[in-house]
């Protein structure tokens, strides 16, 4: 008996959302929208890093809530249910990155018009060194495959452990320290050559 309750309690104290998930489960949409209201920033930001657009992050960001929905009498209390949206969410901008890429769209600069001519003068010259890097790492990022984007943004970002990202991913937790490595070195590399063409 006192075995069960410590069970219990232990259970509770690692998935703080554990009794809205059971409400959720039953079919309960107030407990839902708990839950949705709880995550929803934190999966837009996935979103957007992922993606790289407001309104496609956001379309993201309600795709995985409404999956999310649909498939809450399969979902297991056993796990966190941020590492399980986030699982939904990385997948489906993992999906729209794939489907960009191979629709190949051209994406226009807001620095031009749609004429091709500049419309904000090039000041290159006088900004910070620390605008230049910010702006060579968000570049450097979007050129990652899904993959490791989803990595590094999971931890970068979000800040999980290498235990949840590999829970949120489903993936080994090598392939999380691999990938994390592989998209830190592709980065450095990335942004070295970058700075070196702005010198």
């Amino acid at each position: 008996m006192l075995l069960s309750v410590l069970l219990v309690i232990a259970c509770e104290e690692t998935n703080p959302d554990l009794e809205l998930l059971r409400k959720a489960k039953n079919g309960d949409r107030e407990a839902f929208g708990e839950l949705f209201r709880k995550y929803e920033k934190r999966v837009f930001r996935v979103a957007r890093r992922m993606c790289g657009s407001d309104d496609e992050a956001w379309d993201i960001t309600q795709d995985a809530f409404i999956r999310a929905m649909q498939a809450m009498d399969r979902y297991d209390t056993q796990y966190r249910f941020f590492t399980w949206i986030y699982r939904i969410t990385t997948n489906l901008a993992i999906n729209y990155s794939q489907k960009r890429m191979r629709r190949r769209e051209v994406c226009f600069d807001e620095g031009f018009s749609a004429d091709g001519q500049q419309t904000v003068q090039d000041d290159l010259d006088d900004r910070v060194a620390c605008d230049q890097l910010f702006r060579s790492v968000e570049m450097a990022v979007e050129k990652l495959t899904p993959a490791l984007k989803a990595v590094f943004v999971l931890r970068v970002d979000q800040q999980l452990s290498y235990s949840e990202i590999a829970e949120s991913l489903g993936i080994a937790l090598g392939t999380v320290m691999s990938r994390l490595n592989r998209a830190r070195g592709k980065i450095r590399e990335e942004v070295g050559s970058m700075l070196g063409e702005w010198e």
